[in-house]
């Protein structure tokens, strides 16, 4: 069993989608049109913000929303556990990354290990919704107010995930979202968008993916050329109207799982259901490495996201960083089970009966 099959989700909506691509094609253009435009306005009323900006990637939405809100040579604080692109596009804004420990119930990031991060030097925090579920936003937001801090959700996991009745994207400054096509909402290629309720942020955004241009084409600021482009625009807006019902699905597999594993096995604990769109289900084994054989030999894939905690490695690591316990030990043990919304049932009987034949 592959540990995800992208053609199911494509062929559900095949008709669709061909009939997005053609429309593109006739339409001749292809880069900042009507698609992207459209697309901009029915994520933003998605996520109940006041406008989005799409772009090329999601890195390239977390280093633009770092680019339009903090100064170069600040440092920024987010997770030593997440995928490499969040410390990069920190990299990339021309900030220091400074990382922080998990919350070893819910795997994101500690708001205390944040605390006792934060100095004269530091300039924003980016929270990273790992897994797709939402971080104690509450506590973290508390911690930029009282220090002035800007805020940026690295919500690539977590589209359609909510807190408190409010989608990710409403907690910071702004948030970024990748578009990758293995994400709850993913295209046929990249991209990625920022999403915003200050109008000044996003006016800024749309500068810096045109390559620092204003309206006259002259330029006058260091940007980027990151632009989400009209076919990806036209497969998302397709695939948005499938969104909810497909995290539907994810929280229906993972409900089966939670009841299956439940007293045998550990995994991140969800105080609030709606605030996890389960983009992956992980577990965690202290014999991870026999468990991945095992699983192997029953013909099931896994992954481990991440198996290099981002304080660790030497281009991330630009001052020097304290030993992170919790994380340190959690890295050692997490493994990804197959989840997506169009698993079968029996597919899932499987990965649980081959978990449970192990444990």
């Amino acid at each position: 069993m592959p540990f995800l099959e992208i053609s199911r989700a494509n062929a559900e909506i095949a008709v669709e989608i061909n009939s997005a691509f053609e429309s593109v094609m006739q339409n001749g253009n292809f880069i900042l049109g009507a698609e992207v435009s459209e697309f901009e306005r029915e994520w933003a009323e998605y996520c109940g913000t006041i406008g989005a900006v799409g772009v090329a990637s999601g890195t390239d939405a977390l280093t633009l929303a770092l680019l339009a809100t903090v100064e170069k040579g600040g440092e920024v604080i987010t997770t030593t556990l997440s995928a490499g692109y969040t410390a990069l596009a920190i990299l990339n804004a021309g900030a220091i990354p400074v990382f922080a420990d998990i919350n070893p119930q819910t795997f994101n990031i500690c708001p205390k290990s944040i605390e006792s991060l934060i100095n004269s030097k530091t300039r924003a925090i980016v929270p990273v919704h790992l897994y797709g579920q939402m971080a104690e936003m509450s506590a973290i937001n508390e911690l930029a107010e009282k220090n002035n801090l800007i805020v940026i959700e690295d919500a690539a996991q977590a589209h359609g995930a909510k807190l408190i009745g409010k989608p990710a994207g409403n907690f910071g400054h702004a948030a970024a979202y990748s578009f990758y096509p293995s994400k709850n909402l993913g295209a046929l290629g990249d991209g990625g968008a920022v999403v915003s309720n200050d109008s000044e942020i996003l006016r800024k955004i749309k500068i810096l993916r045109q390559g620092g241009h204003f309206d006259n084409f002259q330029t006058e600021i260091e940007g980027r050329n990151s632009r989400l482009d009209e076919m990806q625009a036209a497969f998302l807006r397709v695939k948005l109207k499938k969104l909810d019902g497909w995290n539907a699905r994810r929280k229906k597999n993972a409900k089966i799982y939670n009841e299956a594993f439940q007293n045998i096995l550990e995994t991140p604990v969800c105080e609030n259901s709606d605030s996890h769109v389960y983009h992956l289900y992980v577990i965690k084994s202290a014999k991870r490495e026999r468990l991945i054989k095992h699983l192997e030999t029953q013909k099931v894939s896994t992954m481990i996201h991440y198996p290099f905690l981002l304080h660790e490695q030497k281009l991330f690591r630009q001052i020097s960083q304290k030993s992170l316990p919790n994380a340190e030990k959690i890295g050692k043990e997490i493994v990804s089970l197959p989840l997506n919304p169009h698993l079968t049932d029996e597919e899932i009987e499987i990965v649980i009966e081959a978990v449970k034949s192990f444990c």
